[in-house]
């Protein structure tokens, strides 16, 4: 928003923002200079990159009352799907949506506010479990009706018919990627030049 003088401005929804006009502009320049770029690919690389800087940025707001970090929060609703036998610790790490921090810290912190718990695994007394603590479910019960709440706001502009193709589209680039990365790793290990 932009206030000019006692009247309040609303950016319209169509309107660049500075990133992104500048990120426009560099392609432009790129789309002339090198015969390899392809607009399509280079816009939805960028507005991918932006568009989850945003809602990054978003969550990270939506949580903040709660004194969680987005990292925690996934931690936290992981650790909750396993109910009373726990999770193992290794796997909340290969979950996480978020990037990879140190599962330990993370854990450490759910720990500290009381609302998950270390324990054992009573068949396998190497593998260390982490479960919520009854101070957990509840804080998780009053968290989640208003964080779904505002998540539905959030994508209020966009039909459900939208968001399921956009859904769709989103999974298929993931596993497009996975794919791409994964071909990509047994290319580089057979000597073959990799730009990562």
């Amino acid at each position: 928003m932009r206030k000019r003088g006692d009247k309040v401005e609303r950016k319209l929804p169509d309107e660049r923002d500075k990133r992104e006009t500048h990120y426009a502009q560099r392609a432009r320049l790129h789309g002339t200079k090198y015969d390899e770029f392809h607009r399509p690919s280079v816009q939805l690389l960028l507005n991918l990159v932006y568009t989850y800087d945003v809602v990054r940025a978003w969550v990270a707001r939506r949580l903040e009352p709660y004194a969680l970090s987005p990292g925690a929060f996934n931690a936290l609703l992981i650790i909750g799907h396993y109910g009373r036998a726990g999770c193992p610790m290794c796997e909340v790490g290969e979950l996480l949506l978020v990037s990879r921090p140190n599962v330990t810290g993370l854990v450490d912190l759910l720990v500290r506010r009381g609302l998950v718990e270390r324990v054992e695994d009573a068949a396998d007394r190497r593998v260390r479990l982490v479960r919520l603590t009854r101070a957990g479910e509840r804080f998780l019960d009053e968290l989640l009706p208003a964080y779904y709440a505002s998540v539905r706001e959030l994508f209020a502009g966009m039909s459900d018919k939208e968001k399921r193709l956009l859904s769709e589209l989103l999974t298929k680039l993931r596993h497009v990627v996975l794919r791409s990365a994964k071909d990509g790793t047994k290319r580089s290990s057979k000597g073959s030049k990799v730009i990562a």
